[in-house]
């Protein structure tokens, strides 16, 4: 079928849920006991009494989303929770089965093409098993972009992804995901070939939400976060004079005013050296950042300790934590944190971290608490040099950002006059790209043919990364409809790039089920802690344990060789989803074979995730009633991507 080509928003999953009694349950998943079957509905229809009867007693809208308690010739009884309550009839073609929340985000990059909405899986499998699939994607992409412009249709494309990004930290749009398949490339890796409900731009009779300020209103925020233990005091200096001059420079451009620096410094754990004052402290919030004066002011306050610290490392997470936590970072739609260090990390397991988080973590919470990220300027001097390829490591994992290259940049012989030119660049680049785009409005990014390639100069990711926020500062201020449902196909890496993914998969997770989760996993590392020297009694401990736990005395797991997610009722709730855990999958016998290196291991790792959900249940702005059941706490969700399982 030739279907119109339309610009893709999103979806916005709602509906409404009274309170009635209880009085039934829905019917369960196919093969689980403890998840319920659930669907969406697929177009505008009424709801009966009973089955093929002919009073209307609720007019459903597309995306509302129903628990499911009957089916019986061609109909379904469902309910809007698992309560029992106000249960109606609809035909069953009128709604399409979605039991568990995972749902599609846009990961919308400046360096990857508007993703390619198809209207069935064997044009993707086309694409995916030939020689050069960037040819076929481009030839379909053409089309789909000439009968987009022209008002025609094109023959496999329903639609294309939008240019500028949708921001899940403020919208509430996600794509529900009805199937998954894995692929592989003929040429390289494996890719989730994903069916989806997909929004239409046109949708009629739907309100639009209020559109917000004007594109050319973004400002960027960038902090600094400096190590400000002996020896640093030189790159203190640095710091202050290079950006004093990117200050004077931004001036005179649509810059001013639009660009903060902000500053803290940091040294390490009080606990173990007390001396040290503070462990980190602001010296320039964000407001304050807008004034050059302010800023310099600020500075001429930041000193090096007077003493030193445990060791070489210093706690360098806690400072970029502090700040992703202690600033105030809404009134800016670009937002960047810079650490400048001399020393290695104090990653999760060292006992002197004050996190608890590794770098992969703290990288995930300040992309998904204010959709920014993270740049390192690694002084690597002579004094470090045994440190320098540990900290190298995980400073890359630190700044990893979506479709582009670590903002890693290592400072050689940790030159002070290297250091201030690199950090003078890097902050007047900000400063150009924030003043381009309040130029344009925006609308330089939205050319089809002006996608960046990565480039071998240093500052190719962070042009990426300040685009990519720019993208979805863009997607924020222009608005978007809420949509009718349609069906379609879509492959979550590039084509062009098989390397770069512009979907990512999620899970609207519950502060119950989160709960659940950071239980099970406690259970698990506290099990594996006290058996030590004895692994061969760890599930068995792990089993008792879990089988005491009120949430599921009668889930413990029978079998003659469980695996870890069975022992602590994870299983049902893991399988079905398309993530495989390689630790939730150990079994009692894998376990006594692994060494305790190994075992201790999988223990930090376990311990990580479970900072990260303590992090997430923490983030109150972030969690959103996505089904519009009402806003009690227990319906309100968190849109965890799917990696963060364990």
């Amino acid at each position: 079928m030739l279907q119109r080509v339309i610009p893709v928003i999103a979806v916005l999953v709602a509906l409404a849920a009274p309170a009635w009694a209880q009085t039934r349950s829905p019917l369960p998943i196919e093969g689980k006991q403890s998840l319920f079957q659930r669907v969406l509905i697929r177009e505008r229809t009424d709801a009966k009494s009973e089955a093929q009867g002919s009073d209307t007693v609720q007019a459903l809208s597309p995306l509302q989303v129903f628990f499911v308690y009957d089916r019986a010739d061609g109909w379904m009884e469902i309910g809007p929770d698992d309560q029992g309550k106000a249960l109606m009839w609809i035909p069953e073609a009128a709604a399409v089965d979605w039991n568990q929340n995972i749902v599609a985000t846009l990961e919308g990059s400046d360096n990857v093409g508007r993703v390619l909405f198809f209207n069935d899986i064997d044009p993707i499998y086309d694409i995916i098993e030939s020689e050069n699939p960037a040819e076929l994607a481009k030839a379909a992409r053409d089309e789909a972009l000439k009968a987009e412009q022209e008002g025609g249709t094109s023959e496999t494309v329903i639609a294309l992804g939008p240019r500028e990004t949708i921001d899940q930290r403020q919208n509430l749009y996600v794509m529900p995901i009805l199937s998954t398949e894995e692929a592989v490339f003929d040429i390289g890796p494996f890719v989730n070939l994903l069916q989806v409900a997909v929004a239409s731009a046109n949708a009629p009779n739907l309100p639009k939400p209020p559109k917000g300020q004007d594109p050319a209103d973004l400002k960027t925020a960038v902090v600094f976060v400096v190590d400000t233990t002996i020896s640093m005091e030189p790159y203190i200096r640095a710091t202050r004079d290079a950006l004093e001059e990117v200050y004077r420079e931004a001036a005179g451009s649509d810059a001013a005013n639009a660009v903060s620096f902000g500053l803290v410094g940091y040294r390490d754990n009080l606990e173990a050296a007390p001396g040290l004052e503070y462990d980190a402290r602001i010296f320039v919030d964000l407001q304050q950042g807008l004034d050059a004066k302010a800023f310099l002011n600020g500075i001429d306050h930041m000193q090096e300790a007077e003493t030193t610290s445990k060791n070489f490392r210093e706690d360098a997470y806690k400072g970029v934590e502090y700040a992703l936590q202690n600033m105030d970072w809404s009134d800016f739609g670009s937002r960047f944190i810079v650490l400048v260090t001399d020393a290695g990390p104090r990653e999760f397991d060292d006992e002197l971290s004050a996190t608890g988080l590794s770098a992969e973590s703290l990288n995930r919470l300040v992309r998904e608490r204010i959709g920014g990220a993270l740049a390192v300027m690694h002084l690597r001097t002579q004094r470090g040099t045994k440190d320098h390829s540990s900290a190298e490591s995980a400073y890359r994992k630190l700044t990893e950002f979506p479709n582009s290259t670590p903002l890693y940049f290592p400072i050689e012989n940790g030159d002070p006059s290297i250091y201030r030119e690199t950090a003078r660049k890097l902050g007047q680049f900000i400063a150009q790209q924030t003043s381009d785009y309040r130029g344009s409005g925006g609308d330089e990014l939205l050319n089809e043919d002006d996608i960046i390639e990565e480039e071998a100069d240093q500052f190719s990711g962070l042009n990426t990364a300040s685009r990519t926020m720019q993208l979805a500062y863009l997607g924020k201020t222009e608005g978007a409809r809420a949509p009718d449902l349609f069906e379609a196909y879509v492959a979550d890496r590039d084509f062009d790039r098989t390397g770069l993914k512009p979907l990512s998969v999620r899970l609207l997770i519950s502060k119950a089920d989160l709960s659940n989760l950071e239980e099970a996993l406690r259970i698990i590392v506290e099990q594996a802690e006290r058996n030590v020297v004895n692994p061969d009694q760890f599930f068995a401990q792990v089993l008792g344990v879990a089988a005491d736990m009120s949430r599921r005395p009668d889930k413990v797991s029978r079998q003659s060789d469980p695996s870890l997610a069975s022992a602590v009722a994870l299983d049902e709730y893991l399988s079905g989803l398309p993530y495989k855990s390689q630790i939730m999958s150990i079994t009692e016998d894998d376990w006594v074979r692994l060494p305790i290196p190994e075992q201790q291991t999988i223990v930090n790792r376990l311990y990580d995730k479970i900072e990260r959900y303590r992090r997430y249940n923490e983030a109150t702005d972030q969690w959103v009633d996505y089904l519009g059941a009402g806003p009690q706490a227990a319906n309100l969700l968190y849109p965890m991507l799917l990696d963060d399982l364990p």
